[in-house]
């Protein structure tokens, strides 16, 4: 028999003991029942966590169908509606479908539009005298239509596509409207109403393009693939195209909107139907045009007009003229350094590359520590935009801060480069008194050697009518309150400026003739100036600056924008622009190759709204011009030549290349890949070199006669 030891505690009160502290002496056994009921309860959680699982898998698997099924009954709901068929087409234009129409009624069509060049044969091509082509007369553009083979034709002249709606009295008498023209805004904004996206509109006489670019940094900050208009494609044809390429995952779109005529920003606006619009300002600009100021501001907020009812109209509290009016939507104000607009900037310095700034929100009494890294006081107004904008759209501030950092100017916009020995500022994308002011407030912000010179070459502001007299007396007047050191200018009206400039004391210069005015900068210049172009994009001011100077900010403008052709002659392929020629390639197999140093073609003059026939310099040995032609040895350029472009001799038979006196600059890897390479001669003149213009042409050397 166990005995209990004296002053020891009983076996069960040391078992209850340790089994509360989880210990289970070997003595205390348990037995087969409580086993058993261990087993069974464990086995039933599992089996209960088991089924749990299985039903929330269930649950998700449901959850997940039912989201797939939606989405793709939403693409399906949203292709019936995009899929249009040609009837349905009709119907949404309203216009009658014409009983012959019959075999093509039920075709869905790819697209429609007013330019003929865009035509594929699923599309609709519709013509009420207007069209993006400006050359050509009607029978031309619709025997463009025909050529294309598509599906039908609304035109009001006769045309001899088998499927054709006539609508020869275009007008309707009871509405003043054109039934054509209502037909493609109609259909345009059908389908921007199938889309979510939310739309974003920027007009104004000055700055709509770097506003628009300035939003535009923030969006990419925050959204994927937000759409934002190209460059400065801002008519109602550019417009429907964008609205075409609407996708149902897009978030937003950004477009600028152009002033051109009477009721065209109406005509955009009727298609885009904004969440938001965006003045800058309200000038001059297109007054010729629109007959009055009155016109010229009504059509511009039409942008609110026709925009949603419950969107927001965000303007510049610094312009009387928009602050002066009253808007259909919810205002916004902002401000370049009011503190009564409700965004506005203060505590402003200037910075090496830009400013830092302040940006205050007045309704919720916040401030912001912002920078930018441009120069120009405007480009603060419009990091106070950006700000506005993407506040309306619920954006973190972070984000908007960091996108308002990223943006840099580019192209033919306030642009400031190295080109060799000299520094140019290049901004010749637009113009108008105020644009001029602005960047001329940029030129005297500049810190420069006291020896450096400023000089400065304006063109013409264009489309101005009856006030182009004073406009341009008034754009002399205001050379005289910057620093500049010689005014030369270039055009028709710039000579009114050039006279109130030169009677004001300024050493300053009008030619009316381009060769004149680009050997006057020739003559003026020296190795460490820096030279300013300003002028209306149709004075073509920037073909003199990559003359001059090398650049190709001009002619990449021009093929980005498409505003050139192409024309073979002989063995050569031609870039033609207005005032030059640009090598494109070279078609032929000959060892020996001259460049002619003209090509003589028809070219429409915008400044002098003429077509005349010129000898065009060829300026340019572009990047596809001799690239992989193992057939050629040597290449011979003309006098003309300024600038081989990026790769333009890359993986060629060429031997040696003795360069003319005339070129300025080359592009990375020009003479890369030559085998065969030993020498390429230069002149003095050469002195901008890409990035690893001969590599991997072991014999390459460069030399400097």
């Amino acid at each position: 028999m166990y005995r209990i030891p004296r002053g020891d505690i009983s076996p069960a009160r040391r078992f209850i003991g340790n089994k509360q502290e989880g210990v289970y002496p070997a003595m205390a056994k348990e037995s087969v029942w409580t086993k058993l009921r261990r087993k069974v309860d464990k086995e039933f959680a599992e089996e209960l966590q088991r089924q749990q699982e299985m039903e929330r898998t269930a649950r998700e698997e449901a959850k997940a169908l039912e989201k797939q099924q939606k989405k793709e009954a939403a693409i399906a709901a949203y292709r019936e509606k995009r899929d249009l068929t040609v009837a349905g087409f009709f119907r949404i234009a309203d216009l009658p479908l014409p009983d012959d129409f019959a075999d093509i009624a039920d075709h869905t069509i790819s697209d429609f539009t007013a330019d003929p060049r865009r035509l594929t044969p699923d599309s609709i091509f519709l013509y009420w005298g207007k069209s993006p082509i400006s050359a050509g007369d009607p029978a031309s553009v619709l025997q463009m239509a025909i050529d294309s083979g598509c599906l039908c034709v609304i035109s009001n002249k006769p045309c001899a596509h088998p499927h054709t709606l006539l609508l020869p009295d275009t007008t309707d008498a009871l509405e003043g409207t054109n039934r054509i023209r209502e037909a493609y805004i109609k259909v345009s904004a059908y389908i921007r109403s199938l889309h979510k996206a939310k739309v974003i509109t920027v007009t104004g006489s000055v700055g709509k393009t770097s506003t628009k670019e300035m939003i535009e940094a923030i969006l990419r900050q925050h959204y994927k693939n937000p759409l934002i208009s190209k460059g400065n494609n801002n008519s109602m044809f550019s417009i429907t195209r964008n609205i075409q390429s609407l996708k149902r995952t897009t978030n937003v779109y950004l477009q600028e909107v152009g002033a051109f005529a009477p009721k065209t920003i109406e005509y955009s606006a009727r298609q885009l139907v904004a969440d938001i619009a965006v003045y800058t300002n309200i000038g001059v600009s297109h007054i010729e045009s629109y007959g009055s100021q009155e016109a010229l501001t009504a059509d511009k907020l039409s942008l609110s007009t026709f925009g949603k009812p419950d969107g927001l109209a965000i303007i510049n509290y610094d312009d009387p003229i928009l602050m002066g009016h009253s808007f259909t939507q919810q205002v916004i104000t902002y401000s370049l350094k009011n503190p009564q607009a409700m965004y506005y900037a203060k505590d402003i310095l200037r910075a090496d590359d830009g400013y830092t700034f302040t940006l205050a929100c007045r309704a919720a009494a916040e401030e912001h520590p912002a920078q930018i890294h441009v120069l120009g006081e405007h480009n603060i107004l419009n990091a106070v935009v950006a700000f506005a904008v993407g506040r309306a759209l619920q954006l973190p501030d972070a984000e908007i801060l960091a996108g308002i950092a990223s943006y840099q100017p580019s192209g033919m916009r306030q642009n400031l480069l190295q080109a060799g020995k000299y520094r140019i500022l290049a901004d010749c994308y637009n113009s108008s008194l105020l644009a001029v002011d602005n960047t001329l407030k940029v030129l005297d912000e500049l810190r420069l050697p006291d020896e450096t010179k400023r000089i400065v070459v304006l063109g013409d502001v264009l489309a101005l009518g009856d006030l182009s007299e004073e406009t341009h007396r008034e754009i002399g007047r205001v050379c005289t309150q910057h620093k500049m050191d010689l005014l030369i200018g270039y055009g028709i009206a710039i000579r009114y400026a050039i006279e109130e400039a030169a009677a004001a004391g300024m050493q300053a210069h009008y030619y009316a003739d381009r060769a004149e005015m680009e050997a006057a900068v020739r003559a003026a210049v020296r190795p460490g100036d820096i030279v300013l172009f300003k002028a209306s994009h149709g004075v073509n001011l920037g073909a003199s600056m990559d003359k001059l100077f090398g650049t190709d900010l001009n002619e990449s403008s021009a093929i980005g924008h498409k505003q050139f052709r192409i024309e073979v002659h002989g063995d050569f392929e031609f870039y033609i622009f207005e005032n030059s020629a640009s090598l494109k390639t070279y078609l032929g197999h000959d060892a020996v190759v001259e460049v002619p140093a003209f090509v003589t073609a028809t070219v429409t003059d915008e400044l002098h709204e003429t077509e005349v026939t010129r000898d065009l310099p060829v300026e340019k040995i572009g990047k596809t011009a001799f690239r992989g032609n193992e057939e050629i040895r040597e290449v011979v350029l003309p006098e003309t030549v300024v600038r081989i472009r990026d790769g333009a001799f890359q993986g060629s038979g060429l031997e040696s290349l003795d360069a003319p006196d005339s070129l300025l600059s080359i592009g990375a890897r020009a003479f890369a890949d030559c085998p065969h390479l030993t020498t390429v001669n230069l002149s003095e003149a050469t002195d901008q070199l890409g990035d690893a213009v001969t590599e991997n042409s072991p014999q390459a050397m460069i030399m400097y006669r």
